[in-house]
């Protein structure tokens, strides 16, 4: 999609593959190819690597049941899948080069977190909330259970590697060995990806977070910011409905979220405070940006381009 007009510039028909398949989690794009994957229910999926120019297909890899998003290590591409079994193939051809299976297959058919790698290894987190830590290889390094079931995506930052849990913590770990570096308890339980920002010199991170102590029962979302290095818990923003968007959205002085009733809203990123709000159709799923537009997906198709009026 040309993002100055919104027009296709190429497509891919996944019904030559047995769908309509959906493409689904980040893409990765590194030196003109672009990896993808896509899901079709419970059933297999596909991994392709597109040319990003043209989107002529380089290789296509079938995958036993959904996937991941992607971490890269060298010159190949890590992924998981429902199966529990996770997979390397080179990012030249697609050709496997492991598979490591550590659990038995998950019956609830739920996608698994991406993995995330520090360049020499490779750490994910299994259906029944073991984290494991692979080499280049595939062979397992170490492995830990959290005392309480994880709900976020694995988070490598600054040397260590953070995960929030379903008692209300973020918990750090050194990835050299899984021992433990850091606990640190928050006003809600965190979802999702974490992510973080540089403001007037100081490092912060942010997440996601559900409160479900709201007396209807629904649960209430929350926007969680920590002092750098998960030290404190610098503002939390609440809203009376749980974020759906992948991940608080870094732009310019602003954290942006969004929910599936098309809600976006913007907080100041150094004190939590509103700063817009504005709304679109459809459940929001997914935000970029560049210099000056930013741009929305939803989960119903379509994607928005957009400037906040007044800014």
């Amino acid at each position: 999609m040309d993002k100055r007009t919104g027009k296709e510039v190429w497509s891919y028909d996944t019904r030559v593959d047995g769908g309509p398949r959906s493409f689904h989690g980040d893409p990765l794009l590194y030196k003109g190819t672009l990896f993808i994957s896509t899901d079709h229910g419970c059933e297999g999926s596909y991994v392709y690597a597109f040319e990003q120019q043209t989107g002529k297909l380089r290789w296509k890899y079938r995958a036993n049941g959904r996937s991941t998003g992607f971490a890269r290590i060298g010159n190949a591409i890590i992924f998981g899948t429902r199966e529990d079994e996770w997979v390397s193939v080179a990012m030249a051809s697609g050709k496997l080069n492991w598979t490591f299976r550590d659990a038995s297959p998950d019956p609830q058919c739920e996608i698994r977190t991406s993995p995330v790698t520090d360049g020499r290894s490779i750490f994910f987190v299994t259906h029944d909330d073991a984290i494991l830590a692979l080499n280049f290889s595939g062979h397992k390094i170490w492995s830990q259970r959290p005392s309480s079931p994880v709900t976020t995506s694995l988070f490598l930052y600054k040397d260590v590697l953070y995960c929030g849990t379903n008692d209300q913590h973020i918990y750090g770990v050194n990835p050299t060995d899984g021992s433990p570096l850091v606990k640190l308890e928050t006003p809600a339980i965190p979802k999702g990806r974490f992510a973080w920002s540089r403001q007037t010199g100081q490092d912060a991170e942010y997440v996601f977070a559900l409160d479900k102590d709201k007396k209807d029962g629904q649960g209430q979302g929350v926007l969680l910011a920590f002092a750098d290095k998960f030290e404190r818990v610098l503002w939390a923003s609440p809203s009376e409905r749980e974020w759906m968007s992948d991940q608080p959205h870094v732009w310019r002085d602003w954290i942006i979220a969004g929910n599936c009733k098309g809600d976006m809203v913007a907080y100041a990123a150094a004190d939590g405070k509103l700063a817009w709000a504005d709304h679109v159709k459809g459940c929001i799923r997914s935000l970029g940006h560049d210099d000056s537009t930013l741009y929305i997906g939803v989960q119903e198709g379509t994607v928005y381009a957009y400037q906040p009026p007044g800014h």
